[in-house]
């Protein structure tokens, strides 16, 4: 068990990590055809999502760059050691949307 928990500890992603798989997402669902109205993260970033759903279809690297800007704004990694869980807030609400175990970063809030 400390074996598991030494490499839990040692392993958990960045905050870096967090917003990269955050845009990822935001990015693959946008290609796609949109964000579920259901998804956590489905804010309008600053009015463009419209320019957002465009560029995602067009060049999705800098869509993936400018999601993450906007993303960092309102993210925060809370760390509980073992692992770490990303939140944003949104509309006074704050909501988890990574979990982030083992190196990897998991998406909770975009669908």
């Amino acid at each position: 068990m400390i074996i598991l928990a030494a490499i839990m500890y040692f392993t958990r992603p960045s905050s870096e990590k967090h917003k990269q798989a955050i845009a990822d997402d935001i990015v693959k669902a946008s290609a796609q055809g949109g964000l579920d109205s259901t998804a956590i993260v489905c804010w309008d970033f600053e009015g463009k999502n419209e320019e957002l759903l465009k560029l995602a279809k067009e060049n999705p690297e800098e869509a993936r760059k400018r999601v993450a800007e906007e993303v960092g704004k309102t993210l925060k990694v809370k760390d509980f050691y073992l692992c770490n869980v990303g939140t944003v807030t949104y509309n006074g609400k704050e909501q988890n949307v990574t979990l982030g175990v083992f190196g990897h970063v998991f998406c909770t809030g975009v669908k």
